[in-house]
């Protein structure tokens, strides 16, 4: 019986002995990388009166709520991105509403700046086809990293956001929205508005 208590106390003390002091540091999450496919480019042409270059992984929703003066549309960004970018137009009733969509659409990004760790903008400006607006690109855990607006400052405006149908997780997300940013840049850079 002694032999088997000696034997005991000696397994704990040594079990006991190989211990250390120090807090055990976390290790992070590990997360999936996504393998995106490399990027391709089609024209659509909307039931509002724009166009613009999107992904061949986008497919058109039917649009919503669409009559001479408004309109809603969703773009389904596919299985491997799994979000939609939703568009949401507005013909100018007259120059003086243009200020309060703008203030809309600002409002609707400050929404986020809780949950935004930094607010970046990129200013949109094609004279020639009459394109003015801003990206904005919400960095942190928000539920819309990518917000934006386009006028022709006399006519129309259109207001963009992104929304991914996923927990909003920054860091792990960060090569899919690189992807994603690419994606609306082209979709910026190629808008025109058709001529009424």
């Amino acid at each position: 019986m002694i032999r088997y208590f000696i034997f005991l106390l000696s397994i704990f003390l040594l079990v006991l002995a190989s211990c250390k002091d120090d807090n055990p540091i976390p290790k992070p999450p590990t997360y999936l990388k996504t393998k995106l496919p490399a990027h391709s480019y089609h024209t659509e042409t909307f039931d509002a009166p724009f166009d613009f270059n999107i992904s061949d992984l986008y497919t058109l929703k039917s649009p919503v709520n669409c009559d001479s003066n408004y309109c809603e549309q969703e773009i389904f960004m596919g299985r491997a991105l799994n979000g939609t970018i939703n568009l949401f137009y507005k013909k100018l009733e007259h120059k003086d509403s243009l200020p309060s969509l703008i203030n809309f659409s600002n409002k609707e990004v400050d929404f986020h700046k809780i949950k935004a760790d930094q607010i970046d903008f990129d200013q949109i400006i094609d004279q020639e086809n009459r394109v003015y607006g801003t990206l904005f690109d919400l960095k942190g855990d928000v539920a819309t990293n990518y917000q934006f607006y386009l006028t022709d400052s006399s006519r129309n405006f259109l207001r963009g956001e992104v929304i991914l149908n996923c927990v909003p997780n920054y860091d792990s997300l960060r090569n899919v929205l690189a992807y994603i940013k690419e994606d609306l840049n082209v979709m910026l850079n190629t808008f025109s508005w058709r001529k009424n």
